[in-house]
């Protein structure tokens, strides 16, 4: 395909996934690559933004350096008439080693703007960033798949940070709820209950954080 650019970026190029680069090949003759290196890391929406002012075409499709295309997506993508100005898709997140279908980590809940025309669209918020378009939104069936946490050592490590940036609090104990029980973590098996439970500690850290700065 080549109207369509795919931006990546990661903290350095020995994280990114083979799948990455596999998936982002076949839909595109334009992949950037930024790493902290290439540009100061100030925060994502920045990282991103800058990446997409590197891209040659003005369909820009973003992937994190542990996310890749299904082969359904890349289906998708390549039978697109690009109608609107920007796409949303669900993400299927692997956590701990397994993917995870409820919890408020499914792909229905885990749906955002991933492929955007440059033109009419940016990327917004220093954390849990997302993509501000200045148009029509269309919505497409498949997914990305997203190798999340992969062990718990990782989610405390980047809770810290992540928490150090979050800007709004949440109810520990409600988001625990809404996650075991209206979302039906309890059916991810031990996996949901301890990604809810971790969860919990995340909005419980962030609302400290706050009070105490």
């Amino acid at each position: 395909m080549t109207n369509l650019s795919v931006a990546i970026i990661a903290k350095d190029r020995a994280l990114i996934l083979p799948q990455c680069l596999e998936s982002a090949n076949k839909i595109s003759d334009d992949v950037v690559i930024i790493t902290n290196a290439d540009h100061k890391f100030i925060n994502y929406s920045d990282q991103k933004n800058y990446a997409v002012s590197k891209c040659k075409h003005d369909w820009v499709f973003s992937l994190d350096a542990d996310e890749w295309l299904s082969p359904q997506l890349i289906e998708e993508i390549k039978n697109l008439d690009f109608s609107y100005d920007a796409y949303l898709m669900p993400r299927l997140n692997y956590i701990f080693g397994k993917p995870i279908y409820h919890s408020n980590w499914e792909p229905s809940s885990d749906t955002h703007i991933w492929l955007f025309n440059k033109n009419k669209s940016h990327w917004s918020n220093n954390v849990h960033e997302e993509v501000k378009v200045n148009g029509k939104v269309g919505k497409l069936t498949n997914y990305k798949i997203h190798q999340n946490y992969r062990t718990v050592e990782e989610f405390i490590a980047k809770m810290n940070t992540y928490t150090s940036l979050e800007s709004k609090t949440t109810n520990p104990f409600y988001d625990f709820l809404r996650r075991y029980l209206w979302h039906k973590g309890f059916l991810d098996g031990k996996h949901g209950l301890f990604l809810s439970y971790l969860m919990m500690v995340y909005h419980t850290v962030t609302w400290v954080k706050r009070k105490l700065s």
